[in-house]
Parts: structure tokens; sequence; C-alpha cells
């Protein structure tokens, strides 16, 4: 018997759900209905909704640098701090004792003066030589003319003959010294370079625009080849980058997905998602996303925290405050005061936002809906709106 009351109960309150938000109908109202009940309404608006999800990610510097010693030796100074501002190409940052490099350049530099003159020698020698390999040549040939008019004898020619091979022998030692002379030349430049480059390699220069973020180091402290010293950050060039759950991967696409930042509770804007990872983590079922962070208004700090809110949809649909919406019977739906009665509206939900839910289905613009009080409220209950 119970039960069969329990089911005849439950049917006719889903019967009075389901037909509720019909036009209100002229009836003698019950002790229930003729109680007004006082009630807050609001009307149904078109508002924005979002399908998202809110992470919490990190913000990196995009372009760092950390600069190494590129010499052995001292370190003579030092003329940067952190915090200070440096410029790529321009600001020295430290220096390494140059005085042994600078000892090796002055040596290179006279060792291709030394190369230059000796190049000069062997050029005016093998003028000289080219100018008597001449004179022999001149002299064999009037020897061997008069060889063949028997004017002169066998030694005489043979001499002549003699001389002009060894001064053709003479013009080539002369032009071999002449192209060793050249190739010590290079040779020496290129040891000049090497000096040049070993005495520009205590001296340090910002390789990157930014600030000193860290610094290891202090003057007289011996330095090793590639021991770090400096830290530079380029706080221009932000990323933000957090772990999504695996299933959204397909979801985010670089240049198109967009996620609002959130930094220490403030807006920090809207920016593109310029990265996602091709794969997805096996063992946490994460991926990791990165985007640029620009006109952030001096709130994105490299390593701090931030709230990224990724939006995957949005669109514009009627909506009202999510309080408004009562589960009965396993329905969903909404009081609306309609000519001083409290009329029940079945409704299909959609998206959630910030305290507002999207209806899909079961009111139209301007419909008054209830928004405070609507717990007490029976369909068909009189209803002032405050």
């Amino acid at each position: 018997m119970n039960t069969r009351h329990l089911l005849i109960s439950a049917s006719l309150a889903l019967a009075l759900i389901l037909t509720g938000c019909g036009r209100a109908k002229n009836r003698q109202a019950s002790p229930e209905t003729a109680r007004v009940l006082a009630v807050r309404v609001q009307p149904v608006a078109e508002r924005a909704f979002e399908r998202r999800l809110t992470i919490q990610g990190t913000l990196e510097a995009k372009r760092t640098a950390l600069v190494a010693s590129r010499a052995d030796g001292n370190l003579e100074a030092i003329w940067v701090d952190e915090g200070d501002e440096v410029v790529a190409g321009k600001t020295k940052l430290f220096q390494i004792d140059p005085a042994s490099r600078e000892n090796a350049l002055t040596i290179a530099k006279q060792d291709l003066a030394v190369a230059e003159a000796s190049l000069a020698v062997a050029k005016a020698s093998a003028d000289k030589i080219r100018a008597e390999a001449r004179k022999a040549e001149l002299d064999f040939a009037r020897y061997e003319r008069l060889h063949a008019e028997q004017r002169v004898s066998i030694n005489e020619f043979e001499a002549a003959e003699v001389g002009q091979a060894q001064a053709r022998a003479g013009v080539a030692v002369a032009e071999a010294q002449v192209d060793l002379a050249e190739r010590q030349i290079k040779q020496a430049q290129a040891a000049l370079a090497i000096a040049q480059k070993n005495l520009d390699d205590t001296t340090a220069i910002a390789p990157l625009s930014g600030l000193i973020s860290s610094r290891s180091a202090e003057p007289g402290e011996f330095m090793s080849v590639g021991q770090t010293l400096l830290k530079i950050v380029d706080p221009a060039y932000i990323e933000a980058a957090a772990f999504l759950p695996a299933q959204y991967h397909s979801e985010v696409e670089p240049g198109v997905t967009h996620f609002r930042l959130g930094v220490n509770g403030r807006d920090a804007g809207s920016h593109p998602v310029t990265y996602r990872s091709p794969v997805i983590n096996p063992t946490l079922r994460t991926f990791e996303i990165k985007g640029r962070v620009e006109h952030a208004n001096n709130l994105a700090v490299p390593g701090s925290m931030a709230d990224l809110t990724i939006v995957f949809e949005a669109r514009e649909n009627l909506g009202v405050p999510s309080a408004a919406i009562l589960v009965r019977a396993g329905i969903s739906l909404v009081f609306i005061e309609r000519d001083g009665i409290a009329v029940s509206c079945p409704v299909t939900t959609g998206l959630q936002n910030d305290g507002w839910t999207e209806i899909l289905d079961g009111l139209k613009p301007g419909d008054l809906v209830v928004v405070e009080g609507q717990t007490q409220l029976q369909g068909g209950m009189a209803v002032e709106p405050l």
C-alpha cells in the first residue's frame, strides 16, 4: 500500500512539473496558493558561455643566457651585478687577466712584420736572379750562334750552356722562396688572428639584452674555460607553461587556442597557445602547453606561478543564475513569475560559468526567473516580485 501511494504521489508531482510551464489558468486559489510569497526575479537574457579549463602553471623566461669564461686565468674585473640591465653586443660583463694574451698578441704582430720583411727580401732577390738569368740566356744565344760558325771552342759553348741551366734553376729557387715567404705571411696572419681572439676572449660582452639574474664569482677568483659566472634573462619574452590532462590533447591547437592568464589574482590578458607537446606522458597522462605572454603590464615575472584558463569553446546563449535551477523528481527546472503566479518550467542546461548556467531549452528571452525564494515554491503559488 505504501509503495503504491509513493508511486502515485511521484507521478502526480512529475505531471505537475512537466505541465507547469504552460499558460497559467484561472482557478480558485487553494489555501496554499492563496498565500503570496515575496520573491526576487530576474529576466532571462543572453550572455557569453565558455567550455574551459583552469589550471596552475609557471611563468618562464623564454630567452636566457649562461655567460661562462672563455679563457683560463684570474678574474680581473666584473662590471655588472644582479638586477643590472645589459644590452646585447654592447655591455661589457667581466674580464679575465689579459696580460699573457696581450704579450702573445705583441709577439704575433712582430712575427707578421718579420714575415712581411722576408717576403720583400725574397721578391728583391728573385728580381735580381731573373735579371742574371736573362743575361745568361743572352750569352748562351750568342755562344750558340758562334759555335755554329765554329768561332768558339766546345768548352766555351758548354760553359755558356751550363750557365743558362744554372740561371734557370736560380729563378726557380727564387720563386720558391717568394712562395714560401708568402705562405709564412699567411701563417703569421693566422697566428695573429688566434692571438687577437684569445685576447678578445678575456673580455665578455653581453650576448643577450635583458637583466642579470645571478652572479657567481668575484674579482680575484681563478676561472676555468666554461665556468659560468652570470645568468641573463630577457624579461620581455615570457612564456606560460602548464600541463593538461591527456583528454584535451586533440582540442588544443597552437596559434588558435587561447588562454587567459591570472597572476596573483590579477588579470594578465589573453594569449595564444604557441606550443603543444607532441607526446603525452604515459605515467602522468598529461601533456605540456606553452604560450608567449605579451603586454602583461609587468605582472609576468619569470619563476612565478600563474593560473591559465584555456578556452576550448565560446558561445552566446540564454543564461540564468545557477542557484535558480532546482532538481525535482530528477528533472531540472526553474520557476518563472507570470501574472503573479509561480510557473515551473523544465529546462535543458548546458555550460556553467561563474555562477551562471546556460539554458539550451525551456525558456525564452524576457522570462522572469525567480532567483530568490524559489526553494519554497510550488507550481501555481501566488508570488510578489520584490
